[in-house]
């Protein structure tokens, strides 16, 4: 029977009616996976959504996040235009790059925070009006100093949005199948960095630099129709596992991705709905747990060798192959389909990890309720794999900067970026999903403070890779990358031995 079916049918004798008691025939279960089928038979399923609205709401999600890299990437085949019509110098526009990125590491703390209180629904919406809104002003303005500050508030009002989408991955999945998820939503940062200049292209081939943002405009706006009226609320706080009807402003006016339990009976919420206003700050409090921190601080070292590799395409790669305008967009195309790729398949192996974990102690695989990771090594379970891919990843980003030094043929450089892209991004899924696996009631939260130490570390990391660049070349600052990669390795293992009595 497919899996469709037996979700169907479970939903069908369960929704209204206690489902009966588990088979307690079978001798040969281990008494633990028996006591906990007994216990999972006598409560509710972690999620009352269908995996069918799952994966339509993970989509809606994903999508508006989407904006927040693809504004970034977008951005850059315009930089000489936008300084020709707004009469400053390039290194004046590339202010405003570095102003977007400041702004991308501080405002998702602020709309992590709301999201955990307030719902995931209303501030989708509002980040997407405010920058829908403030597209239509980058398009019309004219001077340095306008684009300056709309960029700026630009970054502030989408680059959370990301932090909301890991939010509904913590409320609608489970530990058994989260990684799936993590990976199919980490497919869509990954597409920015080659889809988005290449949109930018094609737009400046026909129109100038406001049809970027013209496009950003009904892009936006479309999905934040989508989101009005079809999007609804997962918050736990709000609407406990789905059935519990929300306030109205958490409510689509097409229910057609909402439980049909949440429409059939108005159940007051035994979660209490955090009050009071954003506080940016109590993010950071989620890194005085020792696990999360290693996490985040492993995760900001990828991240850092992760953009520096992607600017060394825009400098060191041009300089070394002299390449036209074009190449050197189409050299972001291995790199970033070899994350995207990666991040799905990792996603799977991910959920396979947490099996292979779980069922040797005797734990029952529950995809509907969960299991209790506190009886799981979840930090084992979820870097298991890890070692390979470190061990693995950290002699190509040698290489690959060797290659450059030695200005060997261009598509070695280019199948490494792709080895390194496929290596690398097994490490970001792993520890997403470990950072919703520690918080699931913050998950918003939990990747805001994830966002805000990896940009800041990302953006030192940028300002001296030129420095390192010029005084030592790509091969030895590549091998100091490789080196600070490889380093991560004993953090992660000691995370997986001593994470459970740092819970």
């Amino acid at each position: 029977m497919s899996s469709k079916m037996r979700e169907a049918r479970y939903f069908e004798e369960h929704q209204d009616n206690p489902p009966a008691g588990p088979n307690l025939d079978n001798v040969e279960k281990p008494n633990s996976a028996m006591s906990e089928e007994i216990a999972a038979a006598q409560s509710p399923p972690y999620s009352a959504f269908t995996t069918t609205q799952k994966k339509w709401i993970i989509f809606i999600a994903a999508l508006a996040g989407w904006f927040s890299a693809a504004s970034s990437f977008i951005y850059f085949p315009a930089i000489p235009f936008l300084a020709r019509d707004t009469g400053v110098s390039v290194e004046d526009i590339n202010l405003t790059v570095t102003s977007y990125l400041i702004a991308s590491g501080i405002f998702p703390s602020i709309t992590g925070d709301a999201a955990d209180r307030y719902g995931r629904r209303p501030v989708f919406i509002v980040c997407l009006s405010v920058y829908a809104a403030i597209n239509v002003g980058l398009a019309v303005q004219r001077s340095f100093a306008s684009l300056f500050v709309l960029r700026m508030v630009q970054s502030a009002a989408i680059s959370g949005t990301f932090s909301i989408a890991y939010g509904i991955i913590g409320d609608l999945t489970t530990p058994e199948n989260r990684g799936g998820y993590t990976g199919f939503i980490s497919v869509f940062p990954n597409t920015a960095p080659s889809v988005a200049p290449l949109i930018s292209g094609l737009l400046l081939i026909r129109w100038s630099w406001p049809s970027i943002f013209w496009f950003l405009v009904i892009a936006s706006s479309t999905e934040l129709l989508i989101i009005i009226f079809f999007l609804p609320e997962t918050c736990r706080s709000i609407v406990g596992n789905g059935s519990t009807r929300p306030p109205l402003i958490n409510r689509p006016p097409i229910p057609a991705l909402c439980p049909s339990s949440q429409w059939n009976e108005a159940r007051k919420s035994d979660n209490q709905t955090q009050s009071g206003r954003p506080n940016p700050l109590s993010v950071l409090s989620l890194l005085r747990n020792r696990a999360t921190l290693v996490a985040v601080c492993c995760y900001a070292i990828y991240y850092t060798i992760y953009s520096c590799l992607q600017a060394s395409l825009s400098t060191v790669f041009v300089d070394t192959y002299k390449v036209s305008g074009l190449i050197a967009g189409v050299s972001y195309i291995p790199f970033g389909v070899a994350c995207a790729t990666s991040s799905y398949l990792a996603g799977r192996v991910i959920d396979r990890d947490y099996r292979k974990t779980a069922q040797p102690r005797g734990m029952s695989i529950d995809e509907f309720r969960g299991n209790d990771i506190s009886k799981v090594p979840i930090e084992y379970a979820r870097l298991r794999t890890n070692k390979y891919y470190i061990a693995l990843c950290a002699p190509l980003i040698a290489g690959y900067g060797w290659a450059l030094q030695l200005k060997v043929h261009m598509a070695l450089a280019l199948v490494l970026q792709f080895l390194i892209g496929f290596t690398i991004q097994p490490l970001f899924t792993s520890l997403n999903t470990l950072l919703v696996d520690f918080h699931p009631d913050r998950s918003s939260s939990a990747q805001a403070a994830n966002n805000l130490v990896r940009c800041e570390l990302a953006a030192a990391g940028l300002a001296v890779l030129d420095i390192m660049l010029r005084a030592l070349g790509p091969g030895w600052s590549f091998i100091i990358f490789a080196v600070i990669h490889s380093l991560t390795l004993p953090a992660l293992w000691i995370l997986g031995k001593q994470g459970p009595k740092w819970r």
